[in-house]
């Protein structure tokens, strides 16, 4: 699959760097020049990112390669360096009502891709920003800036089998080119991530996968069980561009600069970048397209309903989803019983809830499944929020293993 990065050659530079056909195409100094500066962006407090970068970056996104391109995407001192062009197969609108709608979690959208996010400095009035990205043709006339900062969990790497915690300052920005719109996401890792733990897939009866967090230190893959690994750095900026003005379709871009490994060293290669926002892009696919998932207000109404619930009635109802799920003789099935559900906290509770009856959904599972065991099985009532995140500590780095960015 992501043997593509093979493709990044002269041919393909000339295409995107200003070759036949591309006389509006921005340099390689000027778009790294726009990279620069969104990342910058990202740690101000205020304000917006300067028109002439912006229109460099969409100047780049009107003459990008067509989806499933890949290409090595370099700057000096920011780690291994990739880009990906993908399509995101449904409106603007409604792409916002998903995944930025506060009460709608993003591991509920990418359960594939994301096991949760804490908030860890956002503000109220930062989320009632959120909340006007979804007013109808927001961002058309007046550009919507939302700073925000979280700590981020992503499910196990497909390359290592370790999963890892993060936190990280984000910039999202909704506004229009030409009568187009477009949302523009900048990150940046505030410093290097928890240690990485080892994380297992499990299959569904259903033909679904869900993920064992094991919380022990180390790699899943052969003979590196002892490696303390940490994710270093992490820099990402994605824009989302209507095909038309108000189009079905958006166009994407996400590049990633990402330096992470072990004692130090940047282990990454460009094809384990590729293939993380390859994933990104199927498993949002996957679940716009998907005929079972609830319109936005329903889902929103459903992660409410969950949010009612006491610690007590998540832990009943995660583990009768699991016990009904996962066959007892799949592999890493064991791992996931009652003991370990009385394991984790509320936010992987509520998460893992979520994220089990989205993949479900996703597999053609029955809809009605969760609202019977929510009438069933709920506590007391506990009117603590999803939203109430808990602030995770970063772990320490041991000496001899620093970053190479600050």
């Amino acid at each position: 699959m992501t043997q593509k990065v093979l493709l990044i050659c002269l041919a393909l530079l000339l295409c995107v760097f200003g070759g036949a056909g591309a006389a509006d195409s921005p340099s390689e100094k000027e778009l790294c020049a726009a990279f620069d500066h969104l990342e910058e962006s990202v740690g101000t407090p205020s304000g917006m990112p300067e028109a002439t970068y912006l229109d460099t970056l969409l100047a780049f996104l009107d003459n990008s390669p067509a989806a499933g391109t890949v290409w090595e995407e370099t700057r000096k001192g920011r780690g291994t360096g990739v880009g990906v062009a993908f399509s995101v197969p449904t409106s603007m609108d409604r792409f916002i009502q998903y995944m930025y709608d506060p009460d709608i979690p993003v591991s509920a959208v990418v359960p594939g891709v994301v096991r949760l996010v804490r908030d860890n400095g956002s503000t109220p009035s930062g989320k009632g920003t959120y909340a006007r990205l979804a007013e109808p043709e927001g961002g058309r006339e007046t550009p919507i800036a939302v700073r925000s900062r979280y700590v981020m969990e992503i499910t196990p790497d497909g390359n290592s089998g370790a999963y890892y915690g993060y936190d990280q300052n984000e910039l999202t920005l909704l506004s229009s080119r030409n009568g187009r719109r477009f949302l523009l996401t900048a990150s940046r890792q505030t410093a290097p991530s928890d240690v990485g733990k080892k994380g297992y897939p499990v299959a569904t009866r259903d033909g679904g996968t869900l993920y064992c967090y094991s919380g022990k230190t180390g790699l899943t893959k052969a003979g590196l069980g002892w490696v303390d690994s940490y994710i270093y750095t992490s820099i990402a900026i994605t824009v989302y561009y209507e095909d038309a003005p108000g189009s079905g379709t958006l166009k994407a871009v996400s590049c990633k600069w990402l330096n992470a490994g072990w004692m130090g060293k940047n282990m990454v290669r460009p094809h384990h970048i590729a293939e993380g926002i390859e994933r990104f892009a199927q498993h949002l696919g996957r679940f716009l397209t998907s005929p079972n998932i609830p319109e936005p207000q329903a889902l929103a109404g459903l992660v409410r309903q969950v949010r009612e619930s006491g610690d007590q009635g998540l832990r009943t109802v995660l583990g009768n989803q699991l016990e009904a799920l996962v066959a007892p003789d799949q592999k890493r099935a064991s791992m996931m019983d009652r003991e370990y559900v009385k394991g984790l906290d509320r936010e992987e509770l509520v998460a893992g809830i979520l994220s089990t009856h989205v993949e479900s959904l996703m597999a053609g599972g029955d809809p009605a499944f969760l609202n019977g065991l929510l009438g069933k099985n709920v506590g007391a009532k506990d009117t603590s929020l999803l939203t109430r995140r808990i602030a995770s500590p970063v772990s320490e780095i041991p000496a001899g293993a620093d970053p190479a960015l600050n």
